[in-house]
């Protein structure tokens, strides 16, 4: 009988840390029976890459989250970098390099301003970030005037759109980035005493404190962390598009805060990682491309999309609420 609960407990721990990657191969076993052109080399890597600027923004909006927050600005961030850089790159008869610095200080303006509102003034990260998503659409509407701005610097075309290889197993560019930002981010979660600070801030924020954590410090950190990875995703994107323009991205942070949820990262804070939140943002990617592959009406795969938000949040507040 201790050998049955043994082995029982053994099995629950494994399904409970590996759930999200047997749900993501059940799902594709499903759709490659469905739809065998699904698993198409071309078709892999034209999903990964479709993917890949929410995968980015993802990395960064997993840390405010598992810091007990959540950037609902980060969308309108991504489409006024992308304004910034191609309008910065024609003005400066395209020096990519000071295009680039502009366009990342721009977000990480929006994020200290962010970090300052919710740790100063005590404001609720719901309603600053609400309050940047329009000062940020505001902004990059008075830089282009509410036209796209087309790019002609070569170096942001080729980031964007340039594969690397041959064949339909050919490495787009974009997905290498995202590998590296998740990289990046598992690295700084895992490997620093950032990342230490950002769990304890997010698990107990009163703890944290009598530990010595440095709560306001930390907090804007991650909004200032979670900017760069909307400012990388924003030049990309102008790249990927071949413009700047204030529809880029504008609704990204929604799909990035979905793969976070749906990765097991837990809205309460301190819980999350990043090969889930990766393994999060390929199912939000499968579901989309099947569907489309399958003819489903893109009104359905929103309302599918937003019921496996919803399951997945219901999971993890039942899980929380069986570990008490």
């Amino acid at each position: 009988m201790e050998k049955n609960n043994t082995m029982s407990k053994k099995f629950n721990r494994f399904f409970n840390e590996y759930s999200i990657i047997i749900i993501f191969a059940v799902m594709v076993a499903i759709l490659a029976v469905l739809k065998p052109q699904f698993i198409a080399a071309s078709n892999i890597i034209s999903m990964i890459r479709q993917v890949s600027l929410i995968g980015i923004l993802a990395m960064g909006m997993m840390l405010v989250i598992i810091n007990g927050g959540v950037d609902l600005s980060a969308g309108a961030q991504i489409a006024l970098v992308s304004v910034v850089c191609s309008l910065f790159a024609q003005e400066t008869q395209n020096n990519l390099l000071l295009a680039i610095i502009l366009s990342i200080a721009m977000g990480l303006f929006c994020g200290l301003v962010n970090g300052i509102l919710i740790t100063g003034p005590k404001i609720p990260p719901f309603i600053a970030t609400l309050g940047m998503t329009n000062i940020a659409k505001g902004m990059a509407l008075l830089f282009c005037d509410g036209q796209p701005i087309q790019v002609e610097n070569k170096v942001i075309l080729w980031l964007g759109s340039y594969r690397i290889g041959s064949g339909d197993w050919a490495m787009p560019v974009l997905i290498l980035i995202f590998l590296g930002c998740a990289l990046i981010n598992h690295i700084v979660l895992r490997k620093t005493h950032f990342g230490k600070k950002v769990y304890a801030l997010g698990g107990n924020e009163q703890a944290a404190r009598v530990c010595g954590v440095s709560v306001e410090k930390t907090r804007i950190c991650v909004y200032l962390l979670l900017s760069l990875y909307a400012a990388i995703a924003g030049i990309l994107i102008s790249g990927r598009v071949g413009a700047g323009a204030t529809s880029n991205g504008i609704e990204y942070h929604l799909d990035a805060i979905a793969s976070c949820v749906i990765g097991g990262v837990s809205m309460k804070g301190g819980v999350g990682n990043v090969l889930g939140v990766v393994v999060g943002v390929l199912i939000m990617g499968a579901l989309q491309n099947g569907l489309n592959i399958m003819g489903v009406s893109p009104y359905w795969q929103q309302i599918c999309k937003g019921l496996i938000i919803i399951v997945a949040v219901v999971a993890d507040t039942m899980k929380k609420g069986s570990d008490k």
